[in-house]
C-alpha cells in the first residue's frame, strides 16, 4: 500500500505543471501570515499602499546586508505610502528572531514556516522582492542584493508613488 501511494504521489508531482513565478503585471497573491508582534498580517489590509514585500532567511548574508536598506526605505518613504514587508522563510522562527536582533528593523515582518508564500511566489533565489502597487499588482520584481541595487529600487518606489499620487 505504502509503495502505491508513493507511486502516486511521484506520478501527481511529475505530471503537475510547474509553479509559475510572480510576474511583473500580475496581481500579488494575497499573504495572511503570524506577524513577528503575534498579530495576523493581510497584505490586503496594504491595498492602497505601495508594498515592497521582501522574501528572506537567516541564513543568507544578502539578506542580511539588504535589511538595513529596506529599513531606510521604509522610513523615509512610509509617510507617502509606501510600506516593506519582511516574510521570513527560516523553519525555525527563533533563526529569524535571533537574527532579529543583530540586524534590527521597523518594518514588519511575518512568518511562513512551511513555505507556502514562498512557493506560491516561486521564488527565484534569496533574497527576492516584489514591489506591489496600490491596486495590488506586481510592477517590480528583484533577485538578489547589493548596495548598488538600491537607487534602481528606490526610483521605482518613488515612482509608483508619484505615478498613484496624481
Amino acid at each position: 500500500m505504502r509503495a502505491l501511494l508513493t507511486a502516486a504521489c511521484c506520478l501527481l508531482a511529475a505530471t503537475s505543471p510547474p509553479v509559475q513565478a510572480v510576474s511583473v503585471g500580475e496581481t500579488a497573491p494575497i499573504i495572511e501570515a503570524p506577524a513577528r508582534d503575534g498579530s495576523e498580517f493581510s497584505l490586503e489590509a496594504l491595498r492602497g499602499e505601495v508594498v515592497y514585500l521582501d522574501f528572506w532567511a537567516s541564513w543568507c548574508p544578502p539578506c542580511r546586508a539588504a535589511m538595513p536598506a529596506l529599513d531606510a526605505l521604509h522610513e523615509r518613504l512610509g509617510e507617502r505610502g509606501f510600506s516593506v514587508i519582511g516574510i521570513n522563510v527560516d523553519h525555525s522562527r527563533d533563526a529569524a528572531l535571533r537574527m532579529l536582533k543583530s540586524v534590527p528593523v521597523d518594518f514588519p515582518i511575518v512568518f511562513d514556516p512551511e513555505g507556502h508564500w514562498a512557493a506560491r511566489y516561486a521564488l527565484p533565489g534569496m533574497p527576492s522582492g516584489f514591489l506591489v502597487d496600490r491596486k495590488g499588482i506586481v510592477r517590480y520584481r528583484h533577485e538578489g542584493y547589493s548596495a548598488g541595487d538600491v537607487p534602481a529600487l528606490k526610483q521605482e518606489i518613488e515612482r509608483l508613488l508619484e505615478e498613484e499620487e496624481q
